[in-house]
């Protein structure tokens, strides 16, 4: 998968988090989850899990690759040491 594929992916995933965060159906539903967790506040932790996901796929996915340059380094460390 190229780059822009998955900068394409994490828009949508995005997307549809931003949609899915608007739970308007959970707000009636008062019975708790698992006998003390509201339907709602289980919706949000869900969306929560879903955007640590989607960062975590954007970091792997879609980030930027940079090369290292060591160079500039040693050039700074030579510089220090003749200034002192």
């Amino acid at each position: 998968m190229n780059k822009s594929t998955g900068k394409w992916i994490i828009i949508g995933l995005v997307i549809l988090l931003i949609i899915l965060h608007h739970d308007v159906w959970n707000w009636d539903d008062k019975e708790p989850v698992f006998g003390f967790m509201p339907m709602a506040l289980l919706w949000q932790a869900g969306i929560s899990l879903g955007a640590g996901a989607t960062w975590f796929l954007a970091t792997k996915i879609a980030w930027p690759e940079f090369e290292v340059d060591e160079a500039p380094a040693t050039e700074v460390a030579a510089a220090q040491e003749g200034g002192e």
